[in-house]
């Protein structure tokens, strides 16, 4: 396990069991709680299940996370931001720029920009600081809006990392769910003070 990633595929019509079958063949046990747009999928409701397959999409990242005892934590997310910022360099490549020179609205340099939103223009030099200034986030610098990652960025792969950013920092504010220093996602149980990690059995 340990915060790794295991392709799959669900065919039309998939049930809540097809999901389960996929992650005992993926992890030999079904014993763990799915989390998938920060949302966990249960097999009790399958009204608000069907709900939840509407978001369940192409590169959708569902999240296998241990049952554990108790406790509670915050994840450290500062490895998913450092490759995003690896990853923004190659991708600002990819990114399609003004066809004439445009004042950059940052460092205010005549250059051939990114243009967004209303009328954000930036030049693909100050794009990287921006984005990681605003937390990874795309404002527009003239109506403050925040705009989509798709409608900026082009690479799937990259713009699904972003979403689960998203994902993360949103689970992140459930006392319940944490990361533990070996990677592996958990979810505790009950509120005991004491735990143990099922996957380096590792003492919290």
């Amino acid at each position: 396990m340990k915060g790794s990633k295991h392709p799959a595929q669900l065919k039309e019509g998939y049930t809540f069991e097809d999901i389960k079958n996929i992650v005992k063949e993926k992890f030999g046990s079904t014993n763990y709680r799915l989390i998938v747009n920060g949302q966990e999928i249960q097999d009790n409701d399958p009204v608000k299940f069907a709900e939840l397959k509407k978001s369940i999409k192409n590169l959708t990242v569902i999240y296998v996370c241990q049952r554990m005892d108790g406790g509670s934590g915050l994840v450290d997310i500062d490895s998913h931001k450092a490759t995003l910022i690896v990853d923004i360099q190659d991708e600002l490549r990819k990114i399609p720029t003004q066809s004439t020179n445009s004042t950059c609205l940052i460092c205010t340099e005549e250059k051939r920009c990114i243009k967004f939103c209303c009328s954000s223009i930036i030049c693909k030099e100050c794009f990287p600081n921006y984005f990681i200034y605003g937390d990874f986030k795309i404002k527009c610098l003239a109506c403050n809006q925040l705009v989509s990652p798709a409608k900026v960025f082009v690479t799937p792969e990259f713009i699904q990392s972003l979403v689960q950013l998203d994902e993360t920092k949103t689970m992140t504010q459930n006392i319940d769910f944490q990361i533990c220093t070996c990677g592996a996602f958990s979810i505790n149980s009950t509120m005991h003070a004491k735990q143990r990690c099922n996957n380096c059995q590792r003492w919290l």
